[in-house]
Formats: C-alpha cells, structure tokens, sequence
C-alpha cells in the first residue's frame, strides 16, 4: 500500500530497504557519480549541438525561399527527437529495471554517439534533395531514443548509492552533467563562430561539433564498461522480483507517480529548451545579438547554472524537495514575463536575464532527479521516472523552441516565449503543491 500522505511524492510501495549503501566507500561513491555524470554530458553535448547550429542547418538541409519557414522545419526536427524520446525511455527502462542500469546506460551512450556521428556525415539537401532532411530526422530519433534512457537510469543508477541524507545533493551531479554536456555544445559552437567564416560554417563547419561526438562517445563507453551493478537492483534480482514489462507494472501500480512526475518537468523542459538551448537563436533572430555572442551568453548561462546545480542539491537535503519545486514554479510565473520584457533592451539586459533564467532552473535542476527517484521502488524505478519525465518532453521540452518560433512570427510580438513558460510554470504549480515531501528517507526496494 502507498505510504507518505496517500503517497502523492513516494509513489511506491513502503520501504522494504534503504536506498542507501552504508558501507559503500567515498571511493566507490565517486566512481558511481563520475560513471553517471560523465556519460550524461557527452549525452548532452550530442543531443544539444543541433539546437545551437539551428539556424545553420536550416541553410544546409532544407530548402532556402524562406528563411522562417526552413528554420520551424529545422525545430520540428529538433522536436522529433522528442517524440521519440518515451520509447527510448521505455526500451532503456526495460534494460534498466530488467537487466541492470550499467548494460543500459551503456547502450544510452552509444546509441547517441552514433547518430550524432552520421549526422556530422549526412550529404546536405544542394547534394540529395529530401533525402538529406529524411535522413537528418531518422537520426535525430535515434538521438531521442538514446537521450529517451539516459536520466532515468543514471538517476537512479546515483540515487540508489547515496545516503539518505545526501540524495540530493549526488544526484544534482548527474544534472551538472547535462548542463556541461549542453555548456560543451555552446561553446564548442562559438568557438566555431570565431574561427571559422560564415561561409566555411556552411560549407563543412557545422560538422565538426557532432563528429566530435564520436571520440567523446568511445570515452564514456570505456568510463561505463566498468561501472559497478547497483547493489539496490541486485538486491531486486536475488528477492527474485524483478518485472517482467516494468514500464507496465510501473503505470498499473504507481500511475499517480509517473503523472505527478510527468506534471512537475513540464515546467523544468520548458525552461531548459528555452533559456538554455533556444536562447541563442533567439537573440540571432531578435538582433539582439550575434550568433558567436550569443552562443557565448549561452555558455555563460550554463557555466554559471552548473556551479548553482550542487548547490541547490546541498540546500534541497536540508529543506526538503517540496518547498524548492513550488518555489520554482512560482518564481517562473512572476519573471519570466518582465525578464523577457528586459532583454529587448540591450545586450547587458539580456546577458542579465538569460541568466536569471538559468539560475531560476538551476534550482529546480537539483531537486528533481532526487525527488523523482524517491517515487519509485527500483524494481520499475527507472520506467516509472523515464514514462513521466520524456511524455512531458514532448509536450514542453522539444515543442518550446518550435511553438516560442510559431508564437513570435504570428503575434509579431518579440516576447511570446514568456508565454509558454508561464503556462508550463503554472501547471507544474498545480502538481507541485500536491506532493508530499520524502527527503531524508530511504527509499523503496520493491
């Protein structure tokens, strides 16, 4: 029977053992969140390069007549990637929950590296016409079912050795992984801006960031080859209670889990895409700025976000889940609308409150991976946490760009993306103050 008050946040059955390891060593808890944290940024920086090279590509893999028209095709593309995103989270959930988290998140990271590795060699649309953009969308699926996986498992694969009483602040590591996996993209982008002339950029430039894919792919696959099996799933396996169709059992018995789980992110990917990924296409489009500064303002952002991460995590163990993920959202629904109002001004103004944005992020980016984890007993933790987390990228992660694009060259109105935010931000709210806290408590086995 679900526990913690009608088990809104815990979503599970009660605890049968604790999700901590006491006699893991510090040692052993570094491998753990280096092994987690390091395939997630090279994930990232795959699955981030294409947003940041949107407006190139858009030159390159469709047709040139309209400009707007070529780079909303170049965003739908990029939202594919999300709709494909749940499968992955249910085929790499299956492997998670059913053979291990070290075969799935192996099978996470290479699965990125490769597509991100053809895309740099795809044959553009002056080449092979509709085949290059057929191609370039075939892949960027398979880059969503690779990134579909990858947090759910490595979450739990950190969740399940930390301590109680440092659950947030180990798991908001493999968050800091995102962020500099999509600092790395940025920046490898504007260093390319720098160093290389429109024309080249076009030419075969744009290349470079996802062939770098390949050699950082092999090093996470080296990293991961010699993770350690959680000793919480191989507790699972010797009780012999491992599911059968975990994605299922995890919707059957802990629906109200992966729905809240699935509430609250709404709020988190539609601020990530935006503030983090679109921003700088954004600022290009809005001649705010140029696309190497505002390539820089992005990697600023995520530099000074990643820092903030751990940060939140350490403050979340203290306080506890709930009063961050309500704050967030409410902070959400009273800035986005006058910071976006702010960056017309000026380069300072919008240097000022991309970061804003990001720090208002960076916050709930601590909490969540802990928080969504606690929801879940490890038998199905992995689906039930990928289930809710990756419908919500559909609806608000990979479909923001595209709508904020939609939005602006409709309204004529150069602040829409507050909009979105804002929605987004207010139904998290809702979810948000439904949940019950679970900081500090072991979590659920089976």
């Amino acid at each position: 029977m679900n526990t913690v008050n009608n088990g809104v946040m815990a979503g599970a059955s009660a605890p049968t053992s604790s999700a901590t390891t006491p006699d893991a060593s510090r040692q052993s808890i570094r491998r753990v969140v280096l092994a987690g944290a390091f395939g997630t940024v090279v994930e990232y920086f795959d699955f981030s390069v294409y947003a940041f090279l949107a407006t190139t590509l858009a030159a390159v893999f469709f047709p040139a007549q309209n400009p707007t028209a070529a780079l909303l095709y170049t965003l739908g593309v990029f939202g594919a990637a999300f709709v494909a995103r749940p499968l992955g989270g249910i085929l790499i959930g299956h492997l998670s929950d059913r053979y291990g988290r070290r075969p799935a998140l192996t099978v996470a990271v290479v699965g990125m590296a490769f597509a991100s590795t053809l895309i740099g060699l795809l044959p553009v649309y002056a080449s092979i016409g509709i085949a290059a953009p057929v191609l370039l969308f075939v892949l960027r699926c398979v880059q969503g079912l690779s990134a579909g996986g990858e947090l759910g498992s490595a979450g739990s694969y950190v969740a399940e050795v930390a301590p109680d009483a440092r659950r947030g602040f180990l798991t908001s590591t493999t968050q800091v992984g995102t962020l500099v996996g999509t600092m790395l993209g940025s920046l490898c982008v504007g260093l390319m801006h720098m160093g290389l002339s429109d024309e080249q950029i076009l030419s075969w430039g744009w290349r470079i960031p996802f062939l770098i894919s390949l050699p950082l792919g092999i090093a996470a696959l080296i990293v991961r080859s010699r993770m350690e099996e959680s000793k919480q799933f191989e507790s699972v396996e010797e009780q012999g209670a491992v599911a059968k169709i975990p994605a299922l059992s995890a919707l059957v018995s802990h629906p109200r889990a992966v729905f809240t789980v699935f509430g609250l992110t709404l709020v988190s990917f539609a601020s990530y895409y935006l503030v983090f990924t679109y921003m700088a296409t954004y600022f290009e489009r809005q001649g705010i700025m140029r696309p190497g500064l505002a390539a820089w303002s992005t990697t600023l952002t995520l530099l000074l976000a990643a820092v903030a991460i751990p940060v939140w995590g350490k403050i979340t163990d203290r306080i506890g889940r709930r009063p961050i993920l309500i704050g967030v959202c409410v902070a959400n629904l009273l800035l986005a609308w006058p910071l976006f109002l702010f960056m017309q001004n000026s380069v300072g103004a919008a240097f000022f409150s991309q970061i804003v944005l990001g720090q208002i992020e960076a916050a709930y980016l601590g909490v969540i991976l802990a928080a969504y984890c606690e929801m879940f007993p490890a038998r199905v933790r992995s689906s039930g946490f990928s289930l809710g987390y990756n419908f919500s990228a559909i609806l608000a992660g990979g479909s923001a760009p595209y709508l904020a694009t939609w939005l602006i060259s409709v309204t004529g109105v150069p602040h829409a993306p507050a909009w979105i935010l804002m929605a987004m931000a207010f139904l998290s709210l809702l979810v948000a103050l439904t949940v019950s806290e679970t900081a500090n408590r072991p979590m659920p086995t089976v």
